[in-house]
């Protein structure tokens, strides 16, 4: 009992620093918009805006890519003999690799 009564008078007279440690373990660490959720939210946000930038990025290339396909003829030719290396009759190609 002495023990109860100790640690009920250790709160009473320190009550205000038990509630500021109180209020920041329930801030910090407990709540749905602590600290710690915040922050994951804030990697994760930076991360898509990322994801997002580099989509938008692929985006642009491969619009001015088809806008090239629509117009020349010859762009067409020059994207299927790089890419698929389609060639002309009477033509050899030569695949060399990097590692």
């Amino acid at each position: 009992m002495s023990k109860i009564r100790s640690f009920w008078n250790f709160i009473c007279r320190y009550k205000y620093i038990v509630a500021i440690i109180v209020f920041i373990a329930v801030v910090g660490f407990l709540d749905t918009n602590s600290y710690f959720n915040i922050a994951k939210l804030k990697k994760e946000a930076s991360l898509l805006e990322r994801e997002r930038d580099n989509y938008m990025s692929q985006y642009e290339r491969d619009t001015k890519q088809l806008h090239e396909l629509e117009s020349s003829p010859k762009a067409m030719e020059r994207i299927a003999r790089e890419r698929y290396f389609m060639k002309k009759p009477n033509e050899d190609i030569y695949i060399i690799k990097d590692n």
